[in-house]
């Protein structure tokens, strides 16, 4: 029988309560900080927020030891997330090898061994599941249960006055975009980047083209905010956004991956020789001079580009090495 939550993690639910009340109505900023405070409210190793999308549910924001999952897709059907939609109940997993009604395999790739699954819902309307896991077994406790159902009701309200302050105000009509979509620029965000990585090695089994993975890291963003002001900043972010996101083809994916960081993936039929040629061209077009206010500001940029599967078939290895690139590129752009 569980007892009520000791004094401490009763200030910390309202500290949490407080802070996401007072937050900004941008859905993927709310969803970092649910899925970041309710790892550190029950220790957990990692926590991910599930938005339900068609058949699936997608980790559209991680935190801890399940970062790197972001964007990860699994089926409803079949799964402890799915059940606990279903039943409307917050479910505890004790050990994922024993319990049979897990998908094992899932458990496995994220690599948990226990996790508390907590629906959110706002009236009728489903937002989406919570998920802290641990890779130990029996790790959650009852009070962990009802600690994390306390600050369900606040999660679900939060994250549905978000949704429809959008709504209203950009006319937008889908969770599934807001979660998926950078509020600053309106480009494609990480959890939405790592999604498409992922299905896109996924289809290259079975498609003749090719795909790499570009990194684009903004030149001297911070002695721009320093100098300036972060209106600045995001001025220049979303210019740079703005001409790239013309220069490429609608087939492509072009996110924002967070501060002055962006992921792009090509996925073309063109030997690799043409898409480094295609990637010199527009990291040229896109730099170059803007006006903020009657001040000049550069857009300058370094970038690293890694090519499937000569630098990696995995995800995790191509992200790697485009990001080693990036910052050979940027280190060479210094001395030069």
């Amino acid at each position: 029988m569980a007892t009520s939550p000791s004094e401490s993690t009763l200030e910390k639910i309202l500290k949490i309560q407080t802070e996401l009340t007072a937050a900004k109505p941008d859905v993927p900023l709310l969803l970092d900080l649910i899925t970041l405070h309710s790892k550190e409210l029950v220790s957990g190793d990692g926590a991910v927020f599930e938005l339900v999308e068609g058949e699936d549910l997608v980790y559209r924001a991680a935190s801890g030891t399940a970062s790197n999952q972001i964007g990860l897709r699994l089926k409803v059907t079949g799964s402890f997330s799915g059940l606990s939609l279903q039943l409307k109940e917050t479910l505890n997993c004790i050990d994922s090898e024993e319990d049979n009604r897990v998908n094992r395999e899932a458990c496995r790739v994220v690599g948990l061994r226990s996790m508390i699954v907590v629906p959110l819902y706002f009236d009728m309307e489903v937002l989406g599941v919570l998920k802290v896991l641990s890779a130990k077994p029996g790790f959650f406790t009852e009070n962990d249960l009802y600690s994390l159902n306390m600050l369900s009701g606040t999660m679900a309200a939060v994250l549905h006055n978000a949704y429809r302050w959008a709504e209203r105000e950009k006319r937008l009509q889908s969770m599934s975009y807001l979660a998926s979509h950078d509020t600053l620029t309106g480009i494609y965000n990480r959890s939405a980047f790592y999604d498409f990585l992922r299905r896109g090695i996924t289809r290259l089994s079975s498609n003749f083209i090719s795909l790499s993975v570009v990194f684009f890291d903004l030149d001297g963003l911070k002695q721009v905010n320093d100098s300036y002001g972060h209106a600045a900043g995001d001025f220049l972010i979303t210019q740079f956004a703005n001409r790239l996101s013309n220069l490429i083809q609608d087939h492509d994916t072009f996110a924002r991956l967070g501060g002055d960081e962006f992921g792009l993936i090509l996925m073309s039929p063109e030997p690799k020789d043409s898409v480094v040629s295609f990637l010199i061209n527009i990291a040229k077009l896109v730099e170059g001079e803007v006006l903020f206010e009657s001040k000049s500001l550069l857009i300058k940029v370094s970038y690293g580009i890694a090519f499937y599967p000569e630098d990696g078939k995995d995800l995790e290895s191509l992200v790697a090495r485009a990001d080693e690139r990036m910052y050979e590129n940027k280190r060479e752009r210094k001395k030069n």
